[in-house]
């Protein structure tokens, strides 16, 4: 019963997204297929392209035909790229996957020892460094970091190329992650090139919530130390380390990984500035360019990617949730 519950509230919001970016997209001033014909083009041409894709029906009609293609495994056609949405969105959704799951797989990689260490000194020398970082990873725009990476990296170090996602071929493509694919094909300098490629987008799209969920851990293990279970561990004699990452940590990740998995559907929604800086071709650039095109099936196609990323996530984290928190699990 809460499995259908959860599936009937997922489509709900879909739906709903879906209407409202619709509308949204079509009211927004200026013609996009003038813009998208050119300024040469003539009224006759601007009419019949009108009529072909169907702009020329009231706007509740548009939405059914667009619903109907989605069925079909269609959004409509691109004005940036003139051909259909989701195809576009097949491929690059994957670029824009792969540089989320690597910075976020970095964030949570050093966020728990930074925040446990934090948490364990608090107010120490090493806790102050850790809160500076924090507030430096939420304070500097990305498309700063992004630049200052490019600048020390890129041109003063030579060591990371700053454009693109691949120099050489890419790897034969089996699940459209060039990490995966190389490694699973034995192609091990596709594999050198696109790491090389990944690590520094990954890491200017890793601050924000690296910081983040380094905070949340510090003051959730904080917490954690007041605790009676705390203080009978050390009376028994349990070493410091096994009560820090085997019992204190897994009760201060659980809001985390709530955090976590708001962040992963967030990050698409951000991620447009670090591909624009470095050239990363994902959904997220190929979103922002259709918006400030007027591209409406490109810029509701993104939108409903980025809403069912978002729903499946939050699904999937609370199903985790039950998993750290079995009380959780007796609630429902």
């Amino acid at each position: 019963m809460h499995f259908l519950r959860r599936l009937l509230y997922m489509m709900l919001v879909i739906v709903g997204v879906s209407m409202l970016m619709f509308v949204l997209v079509r009211v927004i001033p200026g013609d996009p297929i003038a813009k998208a014909l050119g300024q040469g083009a003539d009224a006759a041409s601007i009419k019949k392209m009108r009529d072909q894709m169907g702009l020329d029906q009231p706007i509740y009609i548009q939405y059914f035909r667009y619903i109907e293609g989605i069925t079909r495994g269609q959004l409509g056609m691109s004005l940036v790229e003139y051909r259909d949405t989701a195809e576009i969105i097949k491929d690059k959704f994957p670029a824009t996957l792969e540089l989320i799951l690597a910075s976020m797989t970095l964030a949570v990689i050093l966020a728990i020892p930074l925040g446990v260490v934090s948490a364990l000194k608090r107010n120490s020398l090493t806790d102050h460094f850790n809160t500076l970082i924090s507030l430096i990873g939420v304070s500097f725009p990305q498309f700063w970091s992004g630049l200052m990476v490019q600048l020390f990296f890129g041109y003063i170090l030579a060591f990371l190329p700053i454009t693109g996602r691949i120099s050489g071929p890419p790897p034969m493509a089996i699940t459209q992650f060039f990490l995966i694919d190389s490694l699973l094909t034995l192609n091990f300098p596709a594999f050198w090139d696109a790491l090389v490629h990944l690590a520094a987008p990954a890491f200017v799209l890793s601050l924000a919530p690296l910081a983040n969920i380094t905070r949340l851990i510090r003051a959730n293990m904080i917490d954690e130390m007041s605790k009676d279970y705390i203080n009978v561990s050390k009376a028994t004699g349990m070493p410091q380390a096994v009560i820090s990452f085997k019992y204190m940590l897994r009760n201060a990740f659980s809001p985390a990984m709530t955090m976590i998995g708001f962040m992963i559907p967030l990050q698409m929604g951000t991620a447009f500035v670090v591909e624009q800086v470095f050239a990363w071709p994902g959904i997220a650039r190929f979103g922002a360019e259709a918006i400030t095109t007027n591209d409406f099936n490109g810029a509701v196609g993104v939108t409903l990617v980025i809403s069912v990323a978002v729903v499946v996530t939050n699904f999937i984290v609370d199903e985790l949730y039950g998993v750290l928190d079995p009380r959780i699990k007796l609630r429902r």
